[in-house]
């Protein structure tokens, strides 16, 4: 396992290539008061994000625990830290856990980031005794894994079976007492359940002691949302209350030398308690969704990060104290240079009127304008109409906003905002793509996700505004918008994507553009592509090509050669296929599958990696 260390060079050239933001945050204090706040800063992939502490005072960062997930054409190098704990009173020494994955599969417990025990089951969470430090609990679902001596060793005669009870945190005041889920995921104490509503153990469960000794506070997912559950009777049964819910992951944040006192952060706000968390009102608003918020002790000083920036919170003051530049692979999103050009189909239907025309942009050339700031020219122009129009837009980096210039236009240099690529889904933007420069449209960002698009997987983001009538449009990393419409009383007009140019390759149908060479779009090859997303949960697609008609059978099947699941067993014709594998209602644990293409003479086998 400890072959993790050799290819340090490599992870970090390659983790650098991604977007970083940051995906948590917490703190401790120094034994001279200095706060180190501790967060996840890396890739979207939360656990294969390197663990950094930051100084404060001093403004030193560095990394504490490594991780990452890399595809070699050899194979697949993970190494993922699902949770970490510092001992008590010491910025220095820490337990983390995870799960290595080079040739073979497995779980380690790490001491400082040095491995100590592996494992060949999962481990999730892990707790530090506050009666004795030299305990050390660490949770895999089904039993605890302990250690006497600090984490130094982990005996396997430590492991301790527990009938219908998985416990995954410890109780601050008594190491006797454990808290986790029942076989049916309702919230248990030593076994017992205490409280019937259904607990999801994920990134975001967390538990957090009153320093009154009796009031306990439990975040979790669980059915419509996120909670916050308060128990004022050191968890036992009949004392806990739901008092918080939201949509929104949740993040809560106490002081250990105030009792009652809470913090919860819920999107862009900051909510404060008094009374053990049973009552809010709202603290701070800010200016983008949180991920996580942590409470100085002996001070009125809130910390809070969003993807982008840490701020320092005061009772009359919002500080960034540390902040990221926006990732350029956002702006992929809308990919804006001279000779890139887009043609889309349109239908115009109108009761009882329907059309169908053929609608291109052309980026031109750049010029600069009358507010000394230079644009690209965009030819935009109808098949079916004589004239051309011209729009200029240009993409600042620094503010991550798309703007076009309307000379008529009364705002700021004479710019409306398109696009916002600071957005984050669920945020409504004022956004001006189909209206005249006065008339801004409340656009609300409804979704990321990933779509096939000319044979290949694309991230995508979805932009939605209905109010009398509708209006979307859909982003595709690599190739900009692929899709707008609006919706109106009795009829609608939608523009498609059909084909496009961009930095000089064709992408799908491109016929009607001046493009001398259209891809040939018939398959020469069989082939059998790597899953993606992988490591995978719940689902994972696959793609496929044939050259001919063929019988084709696309199975799953587990490590000891046992078929898991038939994904295709039928004749398919010459083309490209992309198949969605599942693992709802099969019961599977983490680890290596692999998946078999059999077209005719044509049989190929590949690796894939669940992870829960």
């Amino acid at each position: 396992m400890r072959r993790v260390t050799l290819f340090l060079f490599i992870i970090f050239s390659i983790t650098s290539l991604y977007s970083q933001q940051f995906h948590s945050l917490d703190g401790i204090e120094s034994p001279a008061g200095q706060t180190i706040l501790i967060y996840r800063l890396g890739s979207d992939q939360y656990i294969y994000n390197p663990i950094y502490k930051f100084n404060v005072q001093s403004g030193y960062e560095k990394p504490i625990m490594d991780a990452h997930s890399i595809l070699y054409p050899s194979g697949t190098d993970i190494k993922s830290i699902w949770d970490f704990e510092f001992f008590p009173n010491d910025t220095s020494n820490f337990i983390d856990i995870g799960d290595l994955i080079y040739v073979d599969y497995g779980s380690y417990i790490a001491k400082n980031d040095s491995v100590v025990f592996g494992y060949f089951s999962p481990f999730y969470k892990i707790d530090i005794s506050k009666q004795n430090q030299q305990k050390v609990f660490v949770f895999n679902g089904s039993f605890p894994i302990r250690s006497w001596d600090g984490g130094l060793t982990f005996p396997i005669d430590s492991i301790g079976a527990i009938t219908n009870f998985a416990p995954f945190a410890l109780s601050d005041f008594d190491d006797q007492v454990m808290f986790g889920v029942d076989e049916f995921g309702n919230f248990a104490r030593n076994a017992e359940v205490v409280d019937t509503s259904i607990v999801w153990i994920d990134q975001f469960f967390k538990m957090l002691f009153d320093a009154n000794q009796f009031h306990i506070y439990r975040v979790n997912k669980t059915y419509g949302g996120y909670s916050l559950n308060v128990s004022n009777n050191k968890g036992n049964a009949f004392t806990w209350t739901k008092t918080y819910q939201s949509e929104n992951p949740i993040y809560v944040a106490i002081d250990s030398t105030q009792s009652g006192v809470l913090y919860l952060a819920d999107g862009r706000k900051i909510y404060k308690s008094l009374n053990n968390g049973y009552d809010f009102v709202l603290y701070k608003s800010l200016p983008s969704k949180l991920v996580g918020i942590y409470k100085k002790p002996y001070s009125e000083i809130i910390y809070a990060a969003s993807k982008r920036n840490i701020y320092k919170i005061t009772t009359d003051s919002i500080t960034i104290i540390k902040s990221l530049p926006i990732s350029q692979d956002l702006f992929e999103f809308y990919p804006l240079a001279v000779g890139d050009y887009w043609i889309y189909k349109v239908i115009d239907w109108s009761y009882p009127y329907y059309d169908e025309d053929t609608y291109t942009r052309k980026v031109v050339s750049n010029e600069t304008l009358s507010n000394n700031k230079q644009y690209f020219k965009i030819e935009e122009k109808y098949y079916n109409s004589p004239y051309t129009k011209f729009v200029y837009e240009r993409i600042d980096t620094s503010s991550g906003m798309v703007y076009r210039f309307d000379s008529e236009c009364s705002n700021p240099d004479s710019e409306k905002v398109i696009d916002d690529f600071t957005a984050e889904v669920g945020d409504s933007l004022l956004l001006q793509r189909y209206t005249m420069c006065w008339d801004s449209i409340q656009t609300y960002f409804s979704e990321e996700s990933t779509l096939p698009v000319f044979s290949e997987q694309r991230e995508t983001r979805r932009f939605d505004y209905n109010w009398l009538e509708g209006h979307t449009h859909l982003l595709a990393k690599g190739l900009g918008i692929i899709n707008m419409g609006y919706g109106y009383d009795f009829g609608f007009t939608n523009y498609n994507l059909n084909g496009c140019v961009i930095d000089g390759e064709v992408y799908g149908d491109t016929t009607f553009t001046d493009v001398d060479d259209e891809l040939n779009l018939i398959p020469t090859e069989y082939k059998l592509e790597q899953n993606y997303p992988n490591p995978f949960n719940p689902s994972t697609s696959i793609q496929y090509t044939i050259t001919s008609t063929q019988f084709v059978t696309l199975k799953v099947y587990d490590l000891l050669g046992r078929e898991i699941a038939t994904l295709v067993n039928e004749e398919k014709s010459a083309g490209l296929y992309n198949v969605e594998f599942r693992i709802q209602n099969l019961e599977l644990s983490s680890g290596i599958y692999f998946y078999k293409l059999q077209a005719g003479d044509f049989v190929e086998t590949k690796k894939m990696i669940l992870l829960k």
